[in-house]
C-alpha cells in the first residue's frame, strides 16, 4: 500500500480545503494568546505576517494562510517541503537570514511568528521592540520550553496560530491528518525494540548533541529509536566522544540548518549534513560504534527537525530507516 509519499500531499490539500471556509474576522474574536510569558489581544486576524523561519513558514502554509503572509525569511538555502512549494512560491522572500527590524518596518508586518528563540534577540530585534513598533509576536513555544516537546505541545501550537488568523477548522484537521499518520507508524511499530540513536548537531573537537527537550528527540522516540542522550533535561549541548562510544548507538542521525558562524552556507545537505558525516566517520574514538561502523546515517534538516507540519513527515523517514522491515510503502 503506498501509504507515505506522493499522493499524500493531494490527500492532505484536499482535506484541508474542504475544512477551509472564508476569513471571518469577527468569528472567534477577540482572541487572547498566551504565549511565552506575552499576552496579546487580537481583535482581527493580521492580515501581513512576517515567518522568521522555516518551521514558522510551513506552519502558515499547512494552514492555508499565504494570502495573510507579506514576507518570510532565514530559510537560507533550504528547500521547503514539496507539499508546501507553490504557496510558499506566492509569498516574499524577505531574507535568506532573519528578516532584519527595517524589513519588516518595509513590508508593514503586523505579525512577526518565530520558530527559534534566535528570532526575537537583542542583537535583532526583541518582542518587545517589535511591539512598540504595532506588531503581534509569537514564538513556537519549543522555543520557551523547559519541558518535554512533543506532538501534544505541537498540537497546542497549532490550535492557537489558526485561533490567531480565525482559521480554527484548518488547524482541527491538519492535527487529524498528523494524529492518522503518527497511528499508522504506531501499528507499523508495535512490538519493535527501540533502536539507541545519536543525534548530531555538529563539533568536531567537542561534539554538540540534540537531547531530550525537544521535538526532534521525541520524533525519534516516536519513530523506533531512543535518543541515547534523551535523559539530558535540555535541548542542546556539548558532550563528549567517550559518551557516545559508551552508548553506543546503532544510528546517528545527523542534524543541520542552512547556515554556520550565522552565514548562509551554499550546498546546506554537502557542507554540512555529509560534511558532519564525514567528521563522525574519521573520530578513532567512536571508531566501534554500531551506527558508524555500519554507516547508519540518516540527515535530517532543520525544515523538518524543529517543530512544525513536517514534523510527521520526519517520524516516517526515520521509521522507515530504523525498521525498514516494518515499515509499509
Amino acid at each position: 500500500m503506498m501509504r507515505y509519499g506522493g499522493l499524500r500531499a493531494f490527500a492532505v490539500a484536499g482535506l484541508l480545503a474542504a475544512s477551509m471556509p472564508a476569513f471571518a474576522d469577527g468569528a472567534g474574536f477577540p482572541y487572547t494568546d498566551e504565549n511565552c510569558g506575552v499576552t496579546t489581544t487580537y481583535d482581527a486576524p493580521p492580515a501581513r505576517a512576517v515567518t522568521l523561519s522555516n518551521n514558522a513558514t510551513e506552519m502558515m502554509l499547512a494552514l492555508g494562510l499565504e494570502d495573510r503572509m507579506a514576507g518570510t525569511s532565514y530559510m537560507a538555502n533550504l528547500k521547503i517541503s514539496p507539499q508546501y512549494e507553490e504557496a510558499y512560491n506566492e509569498v516574499p522572500v524577505l531574507s535568506p537570514l532573519v528578516a532584519t527590524t527595517e524589513q519588516l518596518i518595509e513590508v508593514e508586518a503586523d505579525f512577526v511568528y518565530a520558530g527559534y528563540p534566535d528570532g526575537f534577540s537583542e542583537s535583532r530585534h526583541t518582542r518587545d521592540q517589535l511591539h512598540d513598533l504595532g506588531m503581534k509576536t509569537r514564538l513556537n513555544t519549543e522555543g520557551c520550553n523547559l519541558g518535554k516537546f512533543g506532538f501534544d505541545e505541537l498540537y497546542a501550537e497549532i490550535r492557537s496560530v489558526s485561533a490567531i488568523f480565525g482559521v480554527r477548522e484548518r488547524g482541527e484537521a491538519l492535527i487529524a491528518d498528523i494524529e492518522k499518520r503518527l497511528a499508522a507508524v504506531e501499528e507499523d511499530l508495535k512490538g519493535a525494540d527501540a533502536i539507541p540513536v545519536f543525534i548530531f548537531n555538529g563539533g568536531e573537537a567537542a561534539p554538540r548533541a540534540v537531547l531530550g527537550n525537544t521535538m526532534l528527540s521525541h520524533v525519534v522516540s516516536r519513530a523506533g529509536g531512543e535518543n541515547i542522550f534523551g535523559d539530558v533535561a535540555n535541548r542542546y549541548g556539548q558532550v563528549s566522544w567517550e559518551q557516545i562510544a559508551e552508548r553506543m548507538p546503532e544510528y546517528v542521525v545527523v542534524y543541520y540548518s542552512g547556515t554556520a558562524g550565522g552565514q548562509v552556507v551554499g550546498d546546506p545537505a554537502g557542507e554540512l549534513g555529509q560534511g558532519r558525516i564525514e567528521i563522525l566517520k574519521a573520530n578513532p574514538t567512536i571508531g566501534d560504534v554500531p551506527g558508524i561502523v555500519g554507516e547508519r546515517f540518516v540527515t535530517i534538516d532543520s525544515v523538518w527537525g524543529q517543530p512544525g507540519p513536517s514534523s510527521i513527515d520526519a517520524v516516517e523517514k526515520l521509521a522507515r530507516a530504523f525498521h525498514p522491515e516494518r515499515m509499509g510503502e
